[in-house]
């Protein structure tokens, strides 16, 4: 696999990312891995969908903020 440097990152993107890790218990690999995999399924979806980019944007934001949330304990 090949290795991506990251620089210059704002502080309060790494700490999102920071949060996202110790949320999930993910390794910061593996988070930063499943974050671009759903950003770029997300970015793949948006210019195949035909959604206007106010409401890609909004479906987006949603979605994201749904995955943010602990998983629930069923019933």
């Amino acid at each position: 696999m090949a290795d991506l440097v990251l620089r210059d990152i704002d502080p309060i993107l790494a700490d999102r990312i920071r949060r996202v890790s110790v949320a999930r218990g993910w390794t910061q690999q593996e988070t930063l891995t499943r974050l671009l995999e759903q950003g770029l399924f997300a970015s793949e979806h948006e210019v195949r969908s035909g959604f206007e980019n106010p409401e890609v944007t909004a479906l987006s934001d949603a979605i994201a903020a749904l995955k943010m949330l602990p998983a629930g304990k069923g019933l």
